[in-house]
């Protein structure tokens, strides 16, 4: 069975007016990396479907996944698969093979979008202040050696540098480098990840997240989220999914400056041709200068995720937006 959990019918919550015109799917779990944080976000998201009067269920990413969809009479699905098979394009494609409307980017966009060096130089190209970066590939890495790209790399961006995977999210294989003989374990951790990591300048400033939605009038900026986290795990999985690491707040930025950072998120979406929902990261300096760190194309759901945070200082609910974005697709 690849349902995670059981349905519930719209009749069993708040919100008749809510009615969809039959279940809704929320895929999760998958085969990736980031699984668990999946499976914690689909969790969290049927519970706030349901709390809208939504007929939700949760289903993994597996063999019997289409069968499911199809026997169960789905009219539409919710991807919140992160990583590979989710982010990548692999499950838009798939849904649109079996005709099955989505919520989120089709699966160009995806493919675009979620590599980072790629998605980095198109919001480069247009005008988007994004970290100075190089790209290197495990491959050349084993070929040229350490020794003779650690010196060049960090002549090009300075003593401090982070490292990440290109193609991977939920901070998994993520290291801060202070100083050149801590570059190439850094890098060997990252292509535990993925064949081609990011060494990118660091920026010293705050974490601030924007969760971007479309309507009827396009797309607009839910209100920015700071995230702070305690000192020595700003780089740690498992802090950005553990509450006692992670505090999220309204950010203590100007107002001019809070609207100017919705503003860019909003180009990100559009630049990098995304639809109904993404969340765009942003490094914001003492001074208010920014970079964008990437622009996510699922933004998670867990509890302690920023989308959800987000929504409440909209003065909505993640089940609210997700009804809506529903609707659209449906529509």
């Amino acid at each position: 069975m690849s349902t995670l959990g059981s349905p519930v019918g719209a009749g069993d919550s708040a919100g008749d007016d809510a009615a969809l015109p039959g279940p809704v799917a929320v895929i999760a779990g998958g085969l990736s990396h980031e699984r668990d944080v999946s499976l914690a976000s689909g969790r969290n998201l049927v519970r706030e479907l349901r709390a809208v009067g939504v007929e939700a269920a949760a289903y993994d990413f597996d063999r019997q996944l289409l069968h499911q969809l199809e026997q169960d009479k789905v009219v539409a699905a919710v991807p919140a698969l992160h990583g590979q098979f989710g982010e990548d394009g692999e499950i838009q494609t798939l849904l649109d093979l079996i005709g099955m409307p989505f919520v989120g980017s089709d699966s160009h966009a995806c493919r675009v979008a979620f590599d980072k060096g790629t998605a980095r130089e198109l919001l480069r190209r247009q005008g988007i202040p994004v970290p100075e970066s190089v790209g290197l590939s495990a491959q050349t890495f084993r070929d040229i050696g350490a020794s003779a790209l650690m010196e060049h790399v960090m002549h090009r961006l300075g003593e401090r540098v982070v490292v990440k995977p290109t193609r991977c999210g939920s901070a998994l294989g993520v290291t801060g480098v202070d100083g050149m003989d801590a570059l190439p374990s850094a890098l060997v951790r990252s292509y535990a990840y993925c064949e081609d990591a990011l060494i990118e300048r660091f920026h010293d400033g705050i974490d601030v997240s924007v969760v971007c939605v479309e309507d009827e009038q396009g797309v607009r900026a839910l209100t920015p989220v700071s995230v702070q986290y305690e000192k020595g795990h700003e780089f740690d999985f498992s802090a950005r999914y553990t509450a006692e690491f992670v505090g999220l707040a309204r950010p203590d930025l100007p107002e001019e400056l809070i609207e100017d950072l919705g503003r860019t998120a909003v180009r990100a979406h559009e630049v990098l041709g995304l639809s109904d929902v993404s969340r765009s990261d942003f490094i914001v300096s003492a001074d208010g200068t920014y970079v964008v760190l990437e622009t996510a194309i699922t933004p998670g759901t867990t509890e302690t995720s920023v989308m959800p945070f987000a929504c409440t200082l909209s003065g909505t609910s993640l089940g609210q937006v997700t009804l809506d974005l529903l609707r659209r697709t449906l529509g």
